[in-house]
């Protein structure tokens, strides 16, 4: 029996001293890795366009991997000209709130699921009705980077903007496929 006792006291308490050391991090989860720009794709969805030149353009990431990952905070959404070079107030500002949006908050994690998406927003005014000012510069493509990334996506977009563009951060999927 005391030899039972030494050993346990010798093999033992190095184990319970070891689990003393282990330091957790938070937000944390074994398995789940942010999503690698290579591993995604990006595509236009809709537009809803309003009186007075208001305009929310939505896109979506979509997880090509076969891992489920994670994406958090605002995509780069730059308008750009023929040349690919970005327009004056091309650079779209991250915004918590874009007008004629009722969907409001920070960032918050969002985990993709292999094949499955996430969206975001961006709002831009294309001057509308009884816009007198002088021509309003027209991007003919949109270069877009995910969150924690650098892979750039060009898109051919035409988007006319008066004023900054605005985005909002990564979202929930709401059925979008």
């Amino acid at each position: 029996m005391r030899a039972i006792v030494i050993l346990v006291a010798l093999f033992g308490a190095p184990a319970v001293l070891s689990q003393q050391n282990i330091k957790l991090v938070p937000g944390f989860r074994l398995g789940l890795q942010t999503c690698r720009g290579a591993d995604l794709s990006v595509r236009y969805v809709t537009n809803d366009s309003a009186m007075g030149g208001h305009n929310l353009r939505d896109y979506a990431f979509r997880n090509n991997s076969a891992s489920t990952c994670t994406l958090t905070g605002y995509p780069r959404f730059e308008l750009l000209n023929n040349a690919g070079k970005p327009l004056p107030r091309g650079r779209a500002i991250n915004s918590t709130k874009l007008p004629g949006d009722e969907t409001t908050g920070p960032p918050e994690e969002i985990t993709l699921e292999s094949g499955k998406e996430a969206l975001f927003r961006v709002y831009y005014n294309s001057g509308g009705a009884g816009y007198t000012g002088k021509p309003c510069p027209k991007s003919r493509k949109v270069r877009i980077t995910a969150p924690g990334t650098t892979q750039a996506f060009i898109l051919k977009e035409e988007i006319t903007s008066c004023q900054s563009v605005q985005v909002s951060p990564i979202r929930k999927s709401t059925g979008v496929t």
